[in-house]
């Protein structure tokens, strides 16, 4: 059985576990509608380029799209993966759930590249240890400078013989909800981008560059859309799942703090009454050697 003064350090220590997590609760709620925001904000940045690349798209069968869409003479075709996951914990089975879920879908001899150091791990015990690994950014105005880091990832792959280009990461589904997706980045699926409807308008759009150059760029621009989008979906699950770890915490946390509440308060007292057994005995002996004197 604890003593009293055990308890008491007990009790302040959970009672601070208790700030820490209530803290964190309100700080991944929080987060979760800055990224939520972020990815609304990139709405209408994803449709402008869309509606250029509908643009320049026009004419399929032009040189300019066959040389960059060429088919790929490779088979089996060689698979890249870009996974987003979390650099922290507390977050329950968030890293471990996706990386089951990347290898029931990757193809086997895939090279994979992994944003968060959790996950990486996670993969590594799934058997899909990463090549390459980058962090998670800490706000929603760092994602820009890790997407800028990972384009360039996109390239070499190419170089190496990748045809096939998959996104993982996973979705906030409003609330506390999340759940694993895929994107498939390459090959490009050509008429879904090309149908992208244009506002009304008394001019058609046009274009004075090279088409090549064009379409790079705004390739290159709807690359950094798509894996925005998934940094920041990620993000948002990420503190979605705390969240829920969080109360889940806190429900445990005030449940323990009810039981050793209780436990403190019978052996405190017990312990006034052990106390004030022990100045009646001391009276009534004391009283009886008077009496008998």
């Amino acid at each position: 059985m604890p003593t009293l003064d055990a308890l008491r350090h007990t009790l302040a220590v959970i009672e601070a576990l208790r700030s820490i997590v209530h803290t964190m609760r309100a700080l991944a709620a929080a987060s979760i509608r800055q990224y939520d925001q972020a990815v609304t904000a990139l709405t209408d940045y994803d449709s402008a380029v869309r509606r250029g690349l509908a643009v320049v798209l026009g004419e399929p069968h032009h040189p300019a799209v066959t040389a960059i869409f060429a088919p790929a003479t490779r088979e089996p075709p060689l698979t890249g993966a870009l996974v987003f996951g979390s650099d922290h914990g507390l977050c329950g089975r968030f890293n471990e759930a996706l990386a089951a879920y990347v290898r029931e879908t990757l193809p086997p001899g895939s090279r994979v590249a992994a944003v968060g150091a959790r996950l990486a791990a996670a993969l590594e015990e799934q058997g899909w240890p990463p090549e390459q690994q980058f962090p998670m950014p800490d706000t929603a105005s760092a994602i820009h400078h890790t997407v800028q880091r990972l384009l360039p990832v996109l390239e070499q792959w190419r170089m190496l013989g990748v045809t096939e280009v998959r996104l993982f990461h996973n979705r906030h589904r409003g609330g506390s909800g999340h759940e694993p997706t895929g994107l498939a980045l390459l090959p490009l699926d050509l008429a879904a981008l090309q149908y992208q409807p244009l506002t009304p308008s008394h001019s058609l759009p046009g274009y004075a560059a090279d088409r090549v150059d064009l379409l790079a760029l705004l390739l290159q621009e709807w690359f950094f859309v798509q894996l925005f989008r998934a940094c920041a979906e990620s993000l948002a699950s990420e503190c979605a799942s705390r969240l829920l770890a969080m109360q889940a915490a806190e429900r445990n946390i005030t449940d323990r703090l009810a039981e050793l509440n209780a436990v403190y308060r019978q052996q405190r007292q017990e312990a006034i009454t052990t106390e004030l057994l022990d100045v009646m005995a001391g009276f009534e002996a004391l009283t009886g050697s008077r009496q008998r004197n």
